[in-house]
C-alpha cells in the first residue's frame, strides 16, 4: 500500500510538469504564430526568424506528444495498479474471511469476538482500518515468503471450515465415553465376580464329582460282587488332574477269572457288568423310575436271580419298567403288560396286578376247598 501511494504520488507530479510544460508550449506556440506574422509582414527580414521558429514549434509538438505519451501511459499504470490494489483486497477478504473471527481481530484488535452476520462489510472497514493504520507505521518484522504463505493457506483450507457446535459436540461425547467407561468398570468387575464364581463352582463341581465317583466306585464293586457272585470291579479315571475331560475306565473280574478291561468280557459279562454299574449309579443317585429294555436277555437263570434281587432291593425308591422276555423277571413283577393279537389280527393291551391274581387265585382254591369239603364221602 506504501508503494502504491508513493507511485500515485509520483504519477500526481509528472501530471503537473506535464500540465506546465503543455502551457509553456502553448506558449511558445502563440510567440511563435505571431513571429510568423511578423515575419511575413516583413518577408525579407523574417525569413531567418521563421525557419527557427517553425524548428522551435516542431520541437514543442515532439514534446507535447512526448507528454501526452508519457500521459496516456501514466493513467494506464495507474489503473493497473488501481486493478492490482482491488485484486489483492478482494483476495485479502478471502483469506481473512475464511479464518472468521481471528481473522477479523487479527484486521481489528477491538472488533466483536464473533462478526455479525453482515460480515463481509465489517471485514472490508477493518482492512481498511488496518491499511490505513499500516500506511502509518508499517509493521515490525519481515513479512513471510510467498512459499510459506502458500503452504500455510493449504493447509488453512485441508482443515476444512471450523465447527461452531465442537465444544457441544466435545462435552456430549465426553459424557458418552464417561458412561461407557463406567459401564466397562462396571462389566469389569462382574466378569472378575464371574470368574470367581465359576472357579468356586469348578472347585465345588470337582469336590462333589470326586466324592460322587468314590461312592459310585464302592457301590459299582459291591453290585458286581452281589450279581456275579463274587468277584470285584473297579472305576479309574484316564485323566484324574482334568476332570472336564477325562473318561472312565472299568476293570473287572468275574469269578475264576483274571482282572482284565470291559472290551475283553463277554457279552451277558459286559451286559452284567452294565447293569451292576446302571444300579450303582442308581444307588448312588435315586430318580423317580427308570426303564429297562431287555438288558437281561443275555442273563443266564442263575444270573437273572440275582438281577431281580438286586432289582427288588432299588424298587423301593426307583419305579422300574422292565421291557423282557425273561420268565424269572417277570415272575418277580408287580404289574404286567402285554400286547397280544387277537383272531382278528388287531393288536390289544391287556394288563395283570400280581397281587389282585394272587387274591383271586386265593379265593378261588378257598372256594374250591370248602367245596371240596362239603361233598359227602361216598
Amino acid at each position: 500500500l506504501l508503494d502504491l501511494a508513493r507511485r500515485d504520488a509520483e504519477l500526481e507530479a509528472g501530471r503537473a510538469t506535464r500540465d506546465a510544460a503543455r502551457a509553456a508550449a502553448a506558449a511558445r506556440e502563440l510567440a511563435a504564430r505571431s513571429a510568423l506574422d511578423a515575419v511575413r509582414a516583413a518577408d525579407a527580414l523574417g525569413r531567418e526568424r521563421l525557419r527557427a521558429a517553425e524548428a522551435e514549434v516542431a520541437t514543442a509538438r515532439e514534446e507535447l506528444r512526448s507528454a501526452e505519451e508519457a500521459h496516456r501511459g501514466a493513467e494506464v499504470r495507474e489503473l493497473e495498479a488501481r486493478l492490482a490494489l482491488d485484486a489483492v483486497r478482494e483476495q485479502a477478504l478471502v483469506e481473512f474471511a475464511g479464518l472468521g473471527g481471528p481473522g477479523l481481530r487479527a484486521l481489528d484488535p477491538d472488533a466483536a469476538p464473533e462478526p455479525p452476520e453482515d460480515d463481509g462489510a465489517t471485514l472490508g472497514a477493518a482492512l481498511a482500518t488496518a491499511g490505513a493504520r499500516w500506511a502509518a507505521a508499517t509493521p515490525a518484522g519481515e513479512p513471510p515468503a510467498p512459499g510459506r504463505l502458500g503452504t500455510l493457506r493449504r493447509r488453512f483450507h485441508e482443515l476444512g471450515a471450523a465447527n461452531p457446535f465442537a465444544v457441544d459436540e466435545h462435552a456430549e461425547l465426553r459424557s458418552r465415553v464417561d458412561g461407557l467407561e463406567a459401564q466397562r468398570a462396571d462389566l469389569g468387575a462382574a466378569i472378575a465376580k464371574t470368574r470367581g464364581l465359576i472357579a468356586e463352582l469348578d472347585g465345588l463341581i470337582a469336590r462333589q464329582f470326586r466324592a460322587t465317583f468314590e461312592a459310585l466306585e464302592t457301590a459299582f464293586d459291591r453290585r458286581f460282587q452281589q450279581l456275579f457272585g463274587g468277584g470285584f470291579a473297579r472305576l479309574s479315571l484316564t485323566d484324574p488332574a482334568d476332570l472336564a475331560q477325562t473318561g472312565v475306565e472299568i476293570v473287572a473280574r468275574p469269578p475264576g477269572k483274571k482282572a482284565q478291561a470291559l472290551a475283553m468280557l463277554s457279552g451277558g459279562e459286559r451286559a452284567l457288568t452294565a447293569v451292576a454299574l446302571l444300579f450303582a449309579m442308581l444307588e448312588v443317585r435315586p430318580v423317580p423310575f427308570c426303564v429297562l429294555d431287555e438288558v437281561d436277555a443275555a442273563l443266564d437263570e442263575a444270573n437273572v436271580g440275582r438281577f431281580v434281587d438286586a432289582l427288588r432291593g432299588l424298587a423301593e425308591q426307583t419305579q422300574f419298567v422292565v421291557i423282557t422276555h425273561n420268565r424269572g423277571t417277570i415272575e418277580a413283577a408287580d404289574d404286567l403288560y402285554g400286547v397280544t393279537v387277537g383272531e382278528d389280527a388287531v393288536s390289544r393291551v391287556v394288563s395283570l396286578r400280581i397281587e389282585e391274581a394272587r387274591s383271586v387265585a386265593a379265593r378261588v382254591r378257598a372256594g374250591r376247598n370248602a367245596a371240596v369239603e362239603a361233598t359227602p364221602a361216598g
